[in-house]
């Protein structure tokens, strides 16, 4: 990189939101130049527990005016770590949606889509394909809407994954452990885990032996309950076991459950970086990992971590990607270029309007995403959009 010589100027700056759920609100920004040229990112907070957006507004002020050839450039000009950005989850949120708007523009600059900017930023051979393999997470659609109505009983899992399968999805995720949280008071299988063995159990009677149920436990679990459920999921014929304890805090415990394990393993969505991601594959911790594009450090180094994880431990890499249109585009711009061997994740029916949030809309057709013709990501956040159902602001 660069590619062709581009760069970026950045001198603008603006927020916006879009409300998806009560517990869902979307987040991006646009970091702009002089001369039209528009870069965007989300921030969506959800799973950092504040607002990152003026964490971006600090680290923008040392870009702006600058003449930006790598998306980099994010981490050198504010003088930034990769141990800042291991361990601070938010600073690494903010990071990452700086680098994927500055990749963005300089892509636009190119006059290349950002599937093909990585690809000839790197030297990568080939033609990527121009739709992206999904798989169906059901868990926020069973989450609380605005009336206040939500199922998250075994049927209500059971009618989302139905329907997940109907679109064309061959692949489904849920997170059904809701009443569990370690420790517990009995030993070997948690009593609250019942309730979540019952919803799997219920999911994957409607998905089928030929498709497959991936189950996510949020790090709910402990060694000693993780180690007690794992023949449980099993048994059921679950295609993955997902965080059963957090792998950047316990990673010591997860070593020793994926050594005694049976399934696959996966998980780290909250990592950073293509170091973090291969510490854990060559330490043996997990067989999948899951950068997530909101925290990883962007497109770029996403697509980094699934070249290198990739061409070492084929079909070791799986996009964590709960999240909205506009990381869904990015992430798949991402797998795209690497060659995914997984299929993305993607957040279904949380909003049945989604599609209305990026112009031109998001398209999801037989449970793949099509990637756009335009520079960059190929898609822009719809102002009507959020006029009509979230805000705009400044920092």
């Amino acid at each position: 990189m660069p590619v062709s010589g581009e760069w970026f100027t950045p001198t603008g700056l603006s927020f916006n939101s879009v409300v998806a759920r009560p517990d869902t609100t979307w987040v991006h920004f646009s970091f702009s130049d002089d001369d039209g040229i528009v870069g965007q990112g989300e921030i969506t907070d959800t799973q950092v527990d504040q607002s990152i957006a003026p964490i971006v507004a600090r680290l923008a002020d040392r870009l702006r005016g600058q003449k930006l050839t790598s998306d980099s450039d994010v981490i050198t000009l504010n003088n930034l770590t990769a141990e800042q950005l291991e361990e601070d989850v938010p600073l690494a949120t903010a990071v990452s949606g700086l680098r994927c708007a500055v990749v963005d523009a300089l892509a636009q600059r190119a006059q290349l889509s950002l599937v093909d900017y990585l690809r000839v930023s790197f030297g990568h051979e080939g033609k990527a394909e121009q739709k992206v393999r999904l798989y169906s997470n059901i868990n926020r659609a069973l989450k609380p809407d605005f009336d206040g109505s939500n199922d998250r009983s075994p049927d209500g899992f059971a009618e989302m994954a139905e329907r997940a399968m109907e679109a064309g999805f061959t692949t489904a995720k849920c997170a059904p452990f809701d009443e569990c949280m370690a420790p517990f008071n009995n030993s070997g299988l948690p009593r609250e885990a019942e309730m979540g063995l019952d919803r799997i159990r219920a999911a994957k009677a409607v998905i089928g032996p030929d498709r497959t149920l991936l189950v996510d436990c949020h790090s709910r679990f402990d060694l000693e309950s993780a180690l007690a459920l794992e023949p449980e999921l099993r048994k059921e014929g679950v295609g993955w076991f997902e965080e059963p304890v957090d792998p950047i805090t316990m990673a010591d415990d997860l070593r020793i459950i994926r050594d005694k394990a049976e399934m696959t393993m996966a998980g780290a969505e909250m990592g950073y970086g293509v170091a973090f991601f291969t510490k854990l594959m060559e330490e043996d911790v997990l067989d999948v990992v899951m950068p997530d594009v909101k925290f990883c450090g962007g497109p770029v180094e996403a697509y980094l971590i699934g070249r290198e994880l990739e061409a070492r431990w084929e079909g070791s890499v799986s996009m964590h990607c709960p999240s909205g249109p506009l990381s869904l585009l990015a992430s798949a711009h991402a797998t795209a270029a690497f060659g995914n061997k997984i299929p993305l994740e993607h957040a279904v029916y949380e909003a049945e309007w989604r599609h209305e949030v990026l112009e031109p809309f998001e398209t999801i057709k037989d449970g793949y995403l099509e990637l756009t013709d335009g520079y960059g990501l190929g898609g822009r956040v719809d102002p009507v959009t959020v006029a009509m159902r979230g805000r705009a602001w400044t920092e």
